[in-house]
């Protein structure tokens, strides 16, 4: 059960991951931006990875657990400052008719 709900976890953290770099990857070479942003995101999984073996081992797995929490407390603290337009992915009936009109 704790296997399904840290899963249940990060599938909310990737969406709202991939969600942000989506907002983030605006302006005329979207492609470029998302693919660098995506690139990011891989290798933010996989250096931890490759790591992460080897430093349980040398701290023990309880040391290593706390030490894990505590590292996503930066990550916690740095959220309410992020910007995000609030009207970013809303549909906007009144823009796309002034289009069409004008």
């Amino acid at each position: 059960t704790a296997v399904a709900i840290e899963q249940f976890g990060y599938g909310f953290g990737f969406t709202a991951y991939m969600l942000y770099l989506i907002y983030f990857s605006q302006g005329e070479h979207k492609t470029a931006h998302y693919s660098i942003c995506t690139g990011f995101m891989a290798l933010g999984m996989m250096i931890p990875g490759m790591i992460s073996g080897w430093l349980q081992e040398m701290m023990g797995y309880t040391s290593f657990f706390v030490f894990i929490m505590i590292a996503t407390i930066p990550t916690l603290i740095i959220i309410p400052f992020l910007k995000i337009d609030p009207e970013f992915g809303k549909k906007l009936k009144e823009k796309k008719a002034l289009k069409i009109r004008g």
